[in-house]
């Protein structure tokens, strides 16, 4: 019998080794550096070169397919069993972080970096886990092909783009989610809501960076002297138990509030600073954004004031206001929606639309499919006892998450791992983390997984 768990402990320094070659490279998408061979800026390019050049240390055959992506051939065999990850990174805020987001710190038994859980670190355990089932010289019915992309967090269009030119594998699954595993992933919803505003007092507003993310922060830029506003503000903090500044600019006010980040497919986890900051704007305020975000956007993640709150199969629909832009006049909200596989596009559509034209706005949008794989179906139960053999955890079922990963890019693909119930890795927030032991626990996991599915009778 084999004991996956200490092939991993046997690899445990040189793979942390590994992770922090990727977590010191600050993979946030550049486009101000975007070039042919590198169409996500210059720091995905150097992440994925990184990554390929582990394989080339390690003797397998590997490729770059045009800066978009990567793989590793860990076998020979005809047919494939695909691990997708991803070496793209979330921006992290300037402030709030304990340790140095791209150096990957060991403390207390766990590491912190940007990317240790999502997704350096478990794109790495899944490649050694690989190199277990290989180094052992298990006779397996597969190769298996680890593929790694660089914007899987805006849009993936790295793996969109990879299965252009490479074949999909027979199976595989994608490291990049939680515990256990993941049959089934909510629809995408991205709903851009735009159009001219008149200013009243606010010069512009800013709130969030990217969509899927719950926005930590908020600046709002208003006419008039501070001290008109400074106790109102300051006292609504206090009442929201919320942290923020005002501060004079110029002749006019700076507000700043600050909130709490989380993941969009968990808005309720976060404090979104752009609707608290619009909730305390309407009461100093007739600008209409302001008043559409806090009539129909403030604390509500379920859609409930839109007139699309619905529960499926697969959960609630959420919905999280990721990014604001408003200047010069123009405003421009962007929805994050994740969104359970019985409900229908459309009617999202509609009623966005009648809840905004009363204030002067248009919607535009994209919508991503929901995956779901059959629970009962081999690939979900010989992935799922791995699970159960390491963990004894009889209780956790396989599960539907709102999170989109790389599984919605090829057939016969799903997400596992490696986030274990009850954990919290900080994705996507200040302080991201794993254990060490989680991590070797996990790479266990994968191995035997990999060895369930691909051994030969």
């Amino acid at each position: 019998m084999i004991n996956f768990l200490e092939e991993a402990n046997k690899r445990k320094d040189d793979m942390l080794a590994d992770i922090q070659t990727l977590c010191r490279i600050p993979s946030v998408l550049d486009k101000t550096t975007a070039n042919e061979g590198q169409p996500f800026g210059i720091q995905c390019r150097k992440v994925l070169e990184a990554m390929l050049a582990i394989a080339q240390r390690d003797g397998y055959a590997y490729e770059n397919v045009d800066g978009y992506a990567g793989h590793i051939d860990i076998g020979n065999k005809e047919e494939t069993f695909g691990i997708l990850g991803h070496l793209d990174v979330v921006p992290c805020n300037q402030t709030g972080w304990n340790t140095n987001p791209y150096d990957m710190t060991i403390k207390d038994g766990k590491i912190y970096g940007r990317g240790v859980a999502d997704d350096k670190g478990p794109l790495i355990a899944a490649y050694y886990a690989a190199k277990i089932i290989d180094e052992l010289d298990i006779p397996v019915k597969m190769k298996i092909r680890v593929i790694f992309g660089c914007n899987e967090e805006n849009g993936s269009e790295c793996m969109k783009y990879y299965f252009t030119k490479k074949p999909y594998p027979q199976m595989g699954f994608t490291p990049d989610a939680g515990f256990p595993v993941v049959y089934g992933e909510k629809a995408m919803y991205h709903s851009q809501i735009s159009g001219e505003i008149e200013k009243d007092n606010i010069i512009c507003l800013f709130g969030g960076k990217t969509t899927n993310i719950v926005p930590e922060t908020c600046e709002a830029y208003i006419t008039g002297y501070y001290k008109q506003y400074r106790d109102s503000f300051n006292q609504y903090l206090d009442l929201h138990h919320l942290t923020g500044t005002i501060e004079a600019e110029g002749n006019h006010t700076k507000l700043v509030l600050v909130g709490k980040s989380a993941h969009a497919s968990l808005p309720d986890l976060g404090i979104n600073a752009t609707t608290y900051m619009c909730h305390y704007l309407a009461t100093i305020s007739n600008n209409k954004l302001v008043h559409f975000i806090n009539d129909y956007l403030y604390n509500d993640h379920y859609g409930e004031k839109l007139g699309i709150k619905y529960d499926g199969l697969m959960g609630p629909l959420t919905v999280n206001p990721g990014v604001t832009q408003y200047k010069d006049g123009y405003a421009k909200v962007i929805l994050d929606m994740r969104v359970p596989h019985e409900e229908i596009p459309e009617f999202i559509s509609d009623k966005i639309n009648n809840a905004i034209k009363d204030y002067g706005l248009s919607e535009t949008h994209h919508y991503g499919k929901a995956l779901y794989v059959d629970p009962n179906s081999d690939l979900i139960q010989s992935l799922h006892n791995a699970y159960v053999e390491f963990t004894g955890d009889h209780m956790h079922k396989p599960q539907a998450i709102g999170g989109g990963t790389y599984a919605k890019t090829m057939p016969h693909c799903v997400a596992f791992g490696p986030e274990f119930p009850g954990n919290d890795n900080k994705i996507h927030q200040n302080n991201e983390e794993m254990a060490v032991d989680d991590l070797m626990k996990a790479t266990a996991i994968y191995a035997k997984a990999l060895y369930n599915l691909l051994k030969e009778d």
